[in-house]
């Protein structure tokens, strides 16, 4: 029987891409405290939102004959990973922010706009400070049928985690499908990319006093070491790209520019600057840097280099 126009059909979600409901060699796709934020749109038009730790039946109604657009954001581990008010808080701080709770749920990626208006929040000490409101979301594990709330920061890698930095340490994915029709089809794909990079450091050569390494950009300090004295291999680190949708969009090889700086302080009492060097990191991909220093006590020379990256796995997925 052929659907008619208007009437509603029931659609099976499917995420694909880089993550699926079976095991693959980057990782499993879902695990038990991972959270799965979906906004769905009928057009321009917000039309349900879901928040789900349960990916096994995610399914929805759609009007037949019309077409939809699909967003998809994935936080491993995000029911730690993630600060929320479940248990009974009234205020988040988030790094230097304070921001008051509109409901009860969890935090970014999965706050929902329209955005509350500011207003004073008091302190634990007594103090009202001004801050945001934000609306948070619970697990739905079902969508929620409107368009008077909707999430509006699925495409950023901002996590609410107690840092107040746009660079989180999570491993987030992210998917869209787009100009869907809805028609007879049960089963819609949603293209997810894992959207996160790995940041794995080493230092050799130093032959006396101590050293200061620094990885960073524009927007954020990714690592800063002092007081090195000796070899090191610093444990890795995994951060989710700011820009989810340009690190999907552009997957295959999507990069971003980062500068690794070193400080050499001697014990002749020199402090040298080695100066920075850009590096670029992948996606989806631990970018192992080493740094080899070769000195004599008047001078030094450093050489930088960034190995072959190594894809995600298990054994570098932050969190529990």
């Amino acid at each position: 029987m052929t659907n008619q126009e208007g009437e509603r059909v029931l659609v099976n979600l499917n995420l694909a891409g880089e993550i699926s409901v079976e095991e693959i060699p980057l990782t499993k796709a879902f695990s038990e405290g991972d959270l799965i934020g979906i906004q769905v749109k009928q057009g321009s038009t917000y039309y349900a939102y879901g928040l789900f730790d349960n990916p096994s039946n995610i399914s929805l109604y759609l009007n037949h004959g019309k077409r939809y657009s699909f967003e998809c954001s994935l936080v491993k581990n995000g029911k730690t990973t993630i600060i929320n008010t479940l248990g009974g808080l009234e205020r988040l701080i988030v790094g230097t922010q304070t921001w008051c709770t509109l409901g009860s749920g969890y935090a970014l990626p999965f706050i929902r706009g329209p955005q509350g208006t500011s207003g004073y929040v008091q302190t634990s000490s007594g103090k009202w400070n001004y801050a945001a409101k934000a609306n948070l979301t619970p697990i739905t594990n079902e969508f929620i049928y409107t368009s008077d709330s909707y999430f509006n920061r699925l495409q950023y890698g901002q996590v609410t985690n107690g840092q107040s930095s746009r660079y989180s340490n999570a491993v987030v994915y992210y998917g869209e499908a787009s100009d869907v029709l809805a028609g007879n089809s049960i089963s819609i794909p949603i293209d997810m990319r894992n959207c996160s990079f790995g940041i794995a450091t080493s230092i050799s050569g130093i032959t006396d006093g101590d050293v200061t390494v620094t990885i960073q950009n524009s927007l954020q300090t990714f690592l800063t070491n002092s007081n090195i004295t000796q070899d090191t291999q610093f444990e890795t680190t995994i951060w989710s790209f700011y820009d989810l949708r340009s690190a999907w969009q552009y997957a295959n090889n999507y990069t971003e520019n980062f500068t690794v700086g070193v400080i050499w302080n001697r014990v002749v009492g020199v402090t040298q600057d080695l100066g920075t060097k850009t590096v670029q990191f992948k996606r989806n991909a631990v970018n192992r840097v080493n740094i080899n220093l070769g000195a004599s006590t008047k001078s030094a020379n450093i050489a930088i280099n960034v190995e072959e990256p190594e894809i995600i796995n298990e054994a570098y997925t932050f969190g529990n």
